[in-house]
């Protein structure tokens, strides 16, 4: 009885976090429908899942003119199959032209990728709200000072990863690391963050750290979570997510405590 409620708690979480973490923020001011910028943002929108595919996972283009002139980006993780990129881009779409109907800015950030579009470039701009914090308020269920040693140590690799530009990396997918930790011999921290590419490496930093002391606020010691913003974006669970973690190899379980007192020579 007590693992079937464990398993429905854990499944429960997986449908509420997703739907939740999806979920499209838009905000700014709002246009007229059938206006010209309502017809761009349909027309970039439409079109946004077959250019990320055909770019390797990034795209960032503009169309019209002012005052009509719309801006987007779309992106995937790192290592996403190209069907399941353009799935998410496409449902992103239809989710914001549903969701922010005359919304001149608005994005959303699922767990595999990210799309945004405004009415004014955003590139470079260090636009921190509106902000999405997301998580399961049930109790993470081992020694808070145990958990926030491991977690606090995993953000902090995890961000340092991400935040240094890597050269091997194609410009879309420079800020972008998935990292693991033993939390308990049988639970295991899976931490994911990314920025969009188009911010400064300090810039991308800043905004990680900022979001990681953020969702502590009001977060801390739940079961998994995400805190989403127009540039940057952190989530953690303790099962593998948005398929960022089929490359990476699970860290030792942390050894049993004896019960048996050293030999002394």
């Amino acid at each position: 009885m007590k693992l079937n409620t464990l398993f429905l708690q854990i499944f429960l979480f997986f449908l509420i976090t997703l739907d939740s973490v999806s979920s499209q923020t838009c905000f700014n001011g709002y246009f007229k429908p059938n206006s010209t910028y309502h017809l761009n943002r349909r027309r970039i929108l439409s079109s946004l899942a077959s250019n990320v595919s055909a770019n390797n996972g990034f795209y960032s283009s503009a169309i019209g003119q002012n005052p009509d002139q719309i801006f987007i980006i779309g992106m995937c993780i790192p290592g996403t199959k190209p069907e399941r990129c353009s799935d998410c881009i496409k449902g992103s779409s239809d989710g914001l032209l549903r969701s922010c109907p005359n919304q001149t800015v608005g994005y959303v950030w699922p767990d595999c990728c990210m799309v945004r579009y405004s009415n004014f470039s955003f590139s470079g701009s260090l636009i921190m709200e509106p902000s999405q914090p997301v998580s399961n308020p049930v109790p993470i269920g081992v020694d808070l000072t145990l958990f926030d040693r491991i977690w606090d140590e995993l953000m902090s690799r995890t961000i340092t990863a991400a935040s240094r530009s890597h050269g091997s990396s194609s410009f879309g997918h420079k800020y972008y690391a998935a990292e693991v930790a033993s939390l308990t011999l049988f639970q295991t921290i899976y931490a994911m963050v990314q920025c969009t590419p188009d911010v400064s490496s300090g810039d991308c930093e800043f905004c990680l750290k900022k979001t990681v002391l953020d969702y502590k606020k009001c977060c801390r010691g739940h079961i998994g979570g995400a805190f989403v913003r127009p540039f940057c974006f952190i989530r953690w669970d303790l099962y593998p997510f948005a398929g960022a973690f089929d490359n990476i190899t699970l860290p030792s379980p942390p050894p049993p405590l004896s019960s048996t007192p050293p030999v002394s020579n």
